[in-house]
């Protein structure tokens, strides 16, 4: 996917334009929209169980990540009624970082209402990352197009670069639909890998 970004040229986007952007677009999508995440450890300011899990208040961090969310279950309810939905392919390392271990646990509540997400272990991406880089940041909108998401040091989004070539877009489709049907069902692997864990250490 890096390579097929590198050699195009995008559309540069801050944060505010991205996601109004993406949400346009997401308003015709004419497919599955499909995430991929590689970062071991993000920022989410703003993110009120974030905030909590990053303070070291990992209880209330779940409690804040339970509760009911109408809006987010109703933008997943129309994303079917579409003939879309969210398809999220979560690359990790292990021993998991603190981040991760909250974001599995954030994630089984999205599950719960509609996203559709799968785990790969990074040894499943080693190949590949060797051969063409590291798996970008992206959000694939059907096939109308590719959203590299862009982030600072700390780990927050500050935009990302609009691809909407179609053999861009089709590349990337077809590259993450790849690892996706290699990945493990969240379920299973949060089953194994996370229920019930801690993160060991207060992450600020």
């Amino acid at each position: 996917m890096r390579d097929l970004l590198r050699a195009a040229s995008g559309q540069r986007l801050s944060l505010p334009e991205y996601e109004a952007d993406f949400y346009a677009t997401v308003e015709s999508v004419d497919g599955p929209i499909l995430k991929t995440e590689r970062i071991q450890t993000f920022g989410e300011p703003g993110s009120p169980s974030w905030e909590a899990f990053a303070a070291g208040r990992w209880d209330e961090a779940l409690r804040i990540a339970a509760r009911p969310d109408p809006e987010l279950a109703q933008f997943f309810t129309d994303l079917h009624g579409r003939g879309s939905g969210l398809h999220r392919l979560r690359i990790v390392e292990l021993p998991l970082t603190p981040y991760l271990i909250w974001e599995l646990n954030f994630l089984r509540f999205r599950a719960e209402v509609g996203e559709r997400i799968r785990v790969l272990k990074a040894d499943g991406v080693s190949e590949l990352e060797r051969e063409h880089g590291i798996v970008p940041e992206l959000m694939v909108a059907g096939g109308k197009a590719v959203y590299d998401v862009r982030y600072d040091e700390s780990g927050a989004p500050v935009g990302a670069d609009k691809f909407v070539q179609p053999e861009i877009v089709e590349g990337c489709r077809s590259q993450v639909r790849t690892l996706l049907a290699r990945a493990e069902p969240f379920e299973s692997f949060f089953d194994r890998e996370v229920d019930g864990r801690r993160p060991p250490v207060a992450p600020l």
